[in-house]
């Protein structure tokens, strides 16, 4: 009898240790939360479910079964439910759902597999800190953060702008670059002039975004959108008129995702700061094409007061931010 109770004290302590959620994921559920405000708040509630793919230096922890060898566990997810989750050691390289087999690195991207089905990958907030990533006005806790909800925002994209950034790459090879939401800037980094005019037109749609007077918002965003479709038009010929198209599609995206990170980094009960911290605290380094004149465009789409735009966005048949612009603003 002693043995029998004995045996059922370890099985019921090895059932709670299965259970128990990995210290590697401390943080993540701060992640859910902060996505969850932001839906609950501006964007809706989402049908969409990805497959969540979590790393830490030494061990994965996904929403769908990896191994056979996987451990699991049960933690809340996005929306608050509770999911079942499955670990193990990954032995220094990633198998990310599509299949693909990664070596270690800092990653964090949305897309989806053969089947169209959306899936995320991120680094745990262990291993971001673990590789000295700072930010001076956010803090790491509240910058990685904003970066999660970037990148998850995409989940909601795969279905629209997604599969048509994948039905654009099956008929249009590309190789030197391969496409990416950088493509145009891998293209072009490297030509003054086209820089220069990327520039002046980015920096307008800033001017657009913080000026006081909504008329010359309208006004200046106008001038931008003309200035945005005359560099098209002048540098995407040649074999690269599909570049109009990937570049209002990235655009997009990228925009939502920064302004995603913006949107709960200002709020009171997100992450506290001013909106102007909150927007330099975005923009960073600045670097970054699509993200940097993305989110400048996304401002202004806010501050027009444009309404029932973010269902727009995250539709199959989805608008771009330059055609919402368009509409809000008054474009001809």
């Amino acid at each position: 009898m002693r043995h029998l109770i004995l045996m059922l004290l370890l099985l019921i302590s090895n059932t709670a240790s299965s259970q128990s959620v990995p210290p590697g994921m401390n943080g993540v559920q701060a992640w859910f939360s902060a996505w969850d405000l932001v839906c609950r708040n501006r964007f809706g509630p989402s049908d969409t479910v990805p497959a969540i793919f979590l790393y830490d230096d030494s061990s994965y922890y996904s929403t769908i079964p990896r191994s056979a060898t996987d451990a699991r566990f049960t933690a809340p997810g996005p929306g608050g439910k509770e999911m079942q989750w499955y670990t193990g050691a990954h032995n220094g390289t990633l198998r990310i759902p599509d299949g693909q087999s990664v070596p270690l690195g800092l990653m964090s991207f949305a897309a989806a597999d053969s089947a169209g089905n959306p899936f995320f990958v991120m680094a745990t907030p262990r291993f971001w800190k673990n590789t000295g990533v700072e930010s001076r006005e956010l803090g790491l806790d509240k910058l990685v953060t904003a970066v999660f909800l970037h990148e998850f925002a995409h989940t909601r994209q795969q279905q629209g702008m997604g599969a048509t950034v994948t039905a654009i790459e099956q008929k249009h090879p590309f190789h030197d670059p391969p496409l990416s939401d950088d493509i145009v800037q891998h293209l072009f980094s490297k030509d003054s002039v086209y820089t220069a005019k990327w520039k002046e037109e980015t920096n307008l749609f800033y001017q657009a975004a913080f000026h006081p007077d909504q008329r010359t918002t309208k006004k200046l965003t106008c001038d931008a959108l003309r200035m945005l479709r005359q560099r098209q038009t002048s540098y995407f010929t040649a074999g690269k008129e599909i570049l109009r198209e990937l570049d209002d599609i990235f655009l997009t995206m990228e925009g939502l995702g920064q302004f995603s990170g913006l949107y709960w980094l200002q709020l009171p009960s997100g992450g506290g700061f001013t909106y102007a911290t909150a927007v330099e605290g975005m923009r960073r380094k600045r670097n970054q094409w699509s993200q940097e004149e993305g989110l400048a465009m996304f401002l202004i789409l806010d501050k027009t007061g444009l309404k029932n735009w973010e269902p727009d966005v995250f539709s199959a048949h989805p608008k771009t931010i330059v055609q919402q612009l368009h509409t809000a603003c008054g474009c001809r």
